[in-house]
């Protein structure tokens, strides 16, 4: 169940809102009532508040469906009457309504003798049926029937294109079709019988009566019953040679498809192509546009079958050369294998070939051709210029390299695309296997593990008649010892993943094969700078090589540095191809490139380059784990070292990103990794980066002893921004409690930050003196200590510290209960604080701009940001009360006073808090937008509602 906007997949969530939609698209646009979406969603249990919560799942799927649509104006998508939701939308949006639209009208054309038209919607209503229906919904009772009846539907569907196929001339194209649909429905007679008639008409008479044999036999031995009318009609005439089996030649002024075309000795699939739609309409273009095209990318990807999909489409006439078993010391015989492929076997020679095929119009497919790179490039440097009508599609791990190639780089399968090939393939191999929902979801996870890497997946499900599901994907660990066994038929580098990978690593050299190896050390992605510091020299030559033979991906969309990184199966081989003794020293490179990366990020996010850093840092964090995790793994005095080190620098990272939980537990588990003789900066640094985590979960004991210790073992000269810091936090912890200590900190805070110039530390400080002033009832020293504040981050670039500056002043100007300035501050603080980096930050600022429409008397606006809030909050785990609960606590309570001035203040509350949640931060620039223009917007909103 999935849906798409302008091509880009929507989130609608887990399996409830997902079987809200599909309640809605099984009742065919009609309305569905409240009881029944609540019967589907809980699957016949529901929970006691379950009205209340389909309410707040139907505002959230609006939110992802029209997210364009403002929170007052009407539905158009997921539409109500007085009788129940339903979906407003033509029957070609939603792919099981234009299946059955399609169908009906495809069996129509067909009865009426227009088998072209009957083909070209059949065809349609096929690629409107991909996939087994509602397959992440399996179980679901509501489904059951409608699943049914969609199998069916698509069953017929098959049926009806190949008599239509038949109709036009198809005969041969049809013959592997029409095999496999009797294989999979061997007790539906029409099948058979259109077998027989193709077979018939194709020359083959007695297979064509053992066809029909098999089917009496099949009939007789599962139902118990003799051949219906129409088998026996066949079987008939098949013995009598009637003519009428034979096909008619359509209308003159009919078009001709390019099923009727005449065929080319192109091997039939037998399993059908799924989830390359795209990729195929992509390859049609790029042989339209150009002569040569290769197709490239990495072992088991599926370029073979690509490049023959695409080559039966093609027109004219096609020729198919397979070099797979052309040894390399053979190359001298690719042109005499061409020539005998376009059956001009006396031209031997290239320049013969050529002569040959002068004057020809063909496409000619060249499958796997990296092992016979130079051989392919010299006859191609030959063949393409003599002869200007030829056209030639190559399959190959890398590219020719001759003028005027066009590369289409073949991906792994998507997700979705995976799973249905998981699950047609295991249905195959395992008759009878019925998956659950929880098999569905580990096939997800097997699938996502083996990259959608299609050799890799179909055998991962072949396993599938010995092996459950969960089986499988625990046994993942060792992939190339389970992924083996592929079909009998099948080419021997296909038998097995380890053989596919082993074919392209086996022609690295020495040194690529090192690189390969240090590389698969990298989780998420790497540059060229980094793939040279994991191997302790420069690597351009050898790195362009892997990216050639696709052992290494590239991704030349991004700015700044190519982005470069392996497919999980490639890392696995991989980390099998590292030699042992080379194995901890690419592994410490690897770490001290995290460490030394961080901690020069840790030196320039507090100024104007902080964005930079931030999305240089974050586009790492998989490294960053790798490094934490094997420097814990290592447990040497050196390891303990660098996951300390990597914590002390991470700490405003994970502070700004929301990153709570997971920075406690790196901080936590490299302070208890380190023993009594560890370095005291480097325990310093990472108690330093624990304590505001700990704040931020509302630890403030916890954080103030973190900072104290922290502070103990860090020298002011070394780090001067972190000491001035750490002591204003102490100063901002005790401002409430203990205004004399934090007096005393601030003054020691600000000695140090004044001696080292210390534009960040000052800025902090100047703070943490705004919050004393607060606490101690001087509001007007409070502004104006947070006002200088302000304007000393503003100068060094110290973003956050400007807008928390900014945010204490929105709660000094509510505590004078002064409500136009607090919002004149809180709207462009906010604005401020959502142009940087940050989660945190924006969370607690919406938080106060909240408290301050409250003040001003704007309830309703208050409570949707309180709502939207809480479900941003909910998906980083941070909410801004267990920060500052007090100043949350009065935010909600003034919001709430603001709508006790119209009736149903509760319900307004909840609906409002609810659109909120819904809306997420779509949501909150909704409100941003309504408050924009100011002085005018900044009036109470219409209570009247």
């Amino acid at each position: 169940m999935r849906a798409t906007r302008d091509g880009e997949p929507l989130a609608l969530g887990g399996p409830l809102p997902r079987s809200l939609v599909a309640a809605l698209v099984v009742a065919g646009g009609r309305p569905v009532g409240e009881d029944a979406l609540i019967d589907a969603a809980w699957d016949g249990v529901p929970p006691p508040a379950a009205r209340q919560a389909l309410h707040t799942y139907v505002a959230r799927l609006r939110g992802v469906l029209e997210p364009e649509r403002s929170a007052r104006s009407a539905a158009t998508v997921l539409v109500r009457d007085d009788t129940g939701y339903a979906l407003a939308l033509p029957p070609d949006r939603v792919d099981a309504w234009a299946l059955r639209d399609l169908a009906a009208r495809g069996a129509a054309a067909l009865a009426a003798q227009r088998p072209h038209e009957a083909l070209t919607l059949l065809d349609r209503a096929a690629a409107a049926a991909t996939g087994a229906p509602f397959a992440d919904l399996d179980g679901r009772a509501f489904l059951q029937a409608e699943t049914a009846a969609m199998d069916e539907l698509r069953t017929g569907v098959r049926e009806d294109r190949a008599a239509a196929g038949l109709a036009t001339g198809a005969d041969a194209a049809l013959l592997g079709e029409l095999e496999a649909l009797t294989r999979e429905h061997p007790l539906r007679e029409r099948g058979w019988e259109l077998r027989a008639r193709a077979l018939y008409r194709a020359g083959r008479q007695a297979d064509a009566l053992a066809v029909l044999r098999t089917a009496r036999a099949t009939l007789a031995e599962e139902l118990g019953v003799d051949p219906g009318p129409g088998l026996r009609e066949t079987e008939r005439a098949v013995l009598a040679h009637d003519p009428a089996l034979l096909h008619r030649a359509p209308a003159a002024d009919a078009p001709v498809p390019a099923a009727a075309r005449p065929r080319r000795a192109l091997p039939a699939p037998l399993t059908p192509l799924l989830g390359r739609d795209a990729d195929l309409a992509g390859l049609a273009a790029g042989l339209d546009a150009h002569r040569l095209v290769t197709v490239v990318g990495p072992g088991g990807v599926g370029k073979t079958r690509l490049a023959l999909a695409a080559a039966r489409e093609r027109a004219g006439t096609v020729w198919l050369a397979e070099l797979a078993d052309l040894a390399v010391t053979g190359a001298d015989l690719l042109a005499p294998v061409v020539a005998e492929t376009a059956g001009v076997v006396t031209a031997q020679a290239p320049d013969a070939l050529a002569a040959a095929l002068a004057g020809t119009e063909a496409l000619l497919v060249l499958d796997n051709c990296e092992h016979v790179l130079d051989a392919v490039a010299g006859l191609l440097a030959v063949l393409l210029p003599a002869c200007p009508g030829l056209r030639v599609l190559a399959t190959s791990r890398e590219p020719v390299a001759v003028p005027g190639e066009h590369l289409r780089v073949l991906d792994p399968l998507a997700p979705a695309d995976a799973e249905a090939l998981f699950l047609e393939r295991a249905g195959a191999a395992a008759p009878g296997w019925t998956p659950t929902a929880g098999d569905r979801a580990r096939v997800a996870e097997v699938c996502t593990a083996l990259d959608g890497l299609p050799l890799a997946v179909e055998l991962a499900a072949a396993r599938s008649r010995t092996l459950s599901v969960p089986e499988i994907a625990d046994a993942l660990g060792d992939r190339f010892g389970l992924l083996v066994g592929g079909p009998r038929t099948a080419p021997a580098r296909h038998r097995s993943l380890q053989r596919t990978v082993a074919l392209s690593v086996d022609e690295l050299t020495a040194a690529q094969r090192d690189l390969f190896g240090r590389v698969s050390l990298f989780a998420g992605g790497f540059d060229a700078t980094a793939a040279a510091a994991v191997a302790g020299r420069p690597v351009r030559d050898e790195l362009a090589a892997l990216v050639a033979k696709s052992l290494v991906r590239v991704d030349v969309t991004g700015p700044g540095p190519r982005r470069f990184d392996l497919l999980e199966t490639l890392r696995a081989f991989g980390g099998t191809v590292l030699d042992e003794g080379a194995r901890p020293d690419a592994t410490a490179r690897h770490r001290r490139w995290v460490r030394d990366l961080v901690a020069e990020a840790d030196r320039n996010w507090l100024g104007h380059d902080a964005a930079r850093w931030f999305g240089r840092v974050r586009a790492e964090q998989p490294n960053v784990r790798v490094a934490f995790a094997t420097a814990l793994a290592d447990g040497s005095a050196e390891a303990v070292d660098d996951a300390l080190r990597l914590a002390g620098a991470l700490g405003w990272y994970w502070y700004r990103f929301g990153r709570i939980a997971e920075g406690i537990g790196w901080t936590s588990a490299a302070l208890a990794a380190a023993g009594p003789d560890a370095d005291p900066a480097a325990l310093g640094l990472a108690h330093f980066a624990a304590g505001p985590l700990r704040y931020l979960a509302g630890d403030h004991a916890g954080a103030g002893a973190d900072v104290v210790a922290g502070l103990e073992r860090m020298d002011p000269a070394l780090h001067p921004t972190k000491v001035a810091r750490g002591l204003a936090f102490r100063a901002y912890l005790a401002a409430a409690t203990d205004p004399a200590a934090a007096a005393a900190f601030i003054e020691r805070a600000h000695a140090v930050a004044r001696a080292a110039a210390d534009g960040p530390g000052e800025s902090e400080t100047l703070a943490a003196l705004g919050q004393l002033a607060r606490f101690g009832g001087d509001p007007a020293t409070a502004i104006a200590r947070f006002e200088a504040s302000a304007a000393v981050a503003r100068a060094c670039g110290h973003g956050f510290a400007e807008g928390s500056a900014r945010w204490n002043l929105t709660k000094v100007y509510m505590d004078r209960g002064d409500a136009a300035a607090a919002l004149a501050e809180a709207l462009p603080t906010v604005r401020l604080i959502g142009d940087q980096p940050d989660v945190t930050s924006w969370l607690v600022g919406l938080h106060a701009l909240a408290g301050a429409l409250g003040l001003f008397g704007d309830g309703e606006r208050g409570a949707r940001l309180l709502g939207a809030v809480s479900a941003v909050g909910g998906e980083v785990g941070f909410q801004p009360a267990q920060m500052d609960p007090q100043d949350s606590d009065r935010n909600v309570a003034l919001v709430r006073a603001a709508l006790e001035a119209g009736p149903h203040p509760a319900e307004r509350f909840a609906r409002a808090f609810g659109e909120g949640v819904a809306g997420g931060r779509a949501a909150v620039e909704t409100v941003l937008a309504e408050l924009d223009g100011a002085p005018a917007v900044l009036r109470p909103a219409d209570r009247s509602a």
